[in-house]
């Protein structure tokens, strides 16, 4: 198999901060694109949502675990739901529990 090359345009700053960037987590900037690359071919795209900031009026783009918690939170502030969270003073804390 021979290698191929991808050719992109970016601005100089684009360029300086890229590099910069990459040099920061020990990485050199091809070797950042091809750990993009190799991740985005893994995933078939995107591992995470990629969304415009212009949203269609009504249509969420948010992880549906995210849309259901929100919900959640509306309807027990709206007194449509019993509130059965609990007070959160420690959000490392909470990470940490969810991570374990």
């Amino acid at each position: 198999m021979t290698d191929k090359t991808i050719e992109i345009r970016l601005s100089k700053k684009e360029k300086v901060e890229f590099e910069q960037n990459a040099k920061n987590i020990g990485l050199t900037a091809a070797a950042a694109i091809k750990v993009f690359i190799t991740k985005f071919n893994y995933d078939q795209g995107f591992g995470y949502p990629v969304i415009t900031k212009k949203v269609s009026k009504g249509v969420s783009h948010l992880p549906i675990e995210v849309e259901k918690a929100l919900l959640i939170a509306r309807a027990e502030e709206l007194g449509l739901l019993e509130d059965n969270s609990e007070m959160v003073d420690d959000i490392q804390g909470l990470r940490l529990r969810w991570l374990h």
